[in-house]
């Protein structure tokens, strides 16, 4: 049957939520503030209107025919999509602070992308960043969102992966004779920019090759560090493509290579559970998803 939604009796529909919800008439009649009259002419008005059964009587009660259960759960859902569309207009609800634990590095590459426009968006949100290491496992317990490297230890928080790091060499066109290097071995005549993870004999390793640099190298703790030094023309760093996506759009970095390295590491979402999340976390974790699922399209 093909329903005419311009003619939906939407307060048909909400009297029938509430029956279908006590399968009571007296109890549906109290909640809504209605007579038991006029309640029950709702309900035989969306039958007729529907052509269909949606209750028969049982003992002192009502069920819920087959139509009349499916069109509960319909209806049910539809006005959770609802309540969740007035939340965003309510200000009360989204006024507030939103503390996010990250690394240093996503803190100072992608996620000040997301920032940017989210904080334009909703002005409302004053947003904290708590920094915590790579790979560390016991998260503070005052966050609202933890974007993570390594799978954390968060009892009774949902853990969600984001993606698994891959890194690619890159560095400023300005200390290269070409785009691009012709083969990996010639990186060893260039500067290598280091961080703590000292990912670069790992890389070396996986393109079967020998390390040995005979350029200075330059050591820092984080990477956000020996990305800087690479856009300065210091060196060659080892850079995820999320962190360096606008870089390479704006011609500040270019990827040396095209060789990409895993490493194993995957970033990792951390959030309350759905019933507890707050609406600030949720706009913040939509907006979190959606930018990745751009870039890694772009």
């Amino acid at each position: 049957m093909t329903v005419n939604l311009r003619n939906l009796p939407l307060t048909a529909l909400r009297t029938f939520e509430v029956v279908g919800r006590h399968c009571h008439i007296r109890r549906a009649a109290e909640e809504m503030h209605i007579s038991h009259p006029a309640l029950s002419k709702q309900i035989k008005q969306l039958e007729t209107y529907l052509d269909a059964p949606l209750f028969y009587r049982k003992g002192n009660r009502l069920e819920l025919t087959r139509a009349g259960y499916q069109l509960l759960h319909s209806v049910q859902e539809a006005f959770k999509h609802l309540q969740s569309g007035i939340q965003l207009l309510e200000t009360d609800s989204i006024v507030g602070e939103l503390t996010i634990a990250t690394t240093p590095t996503i803190a100072m590459s992608w996620l000040l992308q997301i920032l940017k426009k989210f904080q334009g968006d909703y002005p409302g949100i004053d947003v904290r960043i708590q920094t915590i290491e790579p790979a560390q496992t016991e998260l503070p317990t005052n966050f609202d969102v933890a974007i993570c490297l390594g799978k954390p230890e968060a009892q009774e928080r949902v853990i969600q992966p984001l993606y698994e790091e891959r890194y690619l060499p890159v560095a400023n066109p300005e200390i290269l004779p070409s785009e691009r290097l012709s083969n990996a071995r010639e990186l060893n005549q260039y500067p290598l920019l280091h961080d703590r993870l000292n990912q670069w004999q790992l890389w070396f390793k996986a393109q079967n090759l020998e390390y040995q640099p005979i350029k200075q190298h330059t050591y820092f703790d984080h990477a956000y560090q020996a990305i800087e030094a690479a856009r300065l023309s210091i060196g060659i760093a080892l850079a995820e493509p999320f962190e360096v996506k606008e870089d390479i759009k704006n011609g500040r970095l270019t990827t040396v290579l095209d060789t990409a390295f895993t490493v194993g590491q995957t970033v990792y979402l951390v959030c309350d559970e759905e019933n507890y999340v707050s609406l600030r976390a949720r706009l913040f974790i939509e907006r979190v998803k959606e930018w990745l699922l751009s870039s890694s399209k772009g």
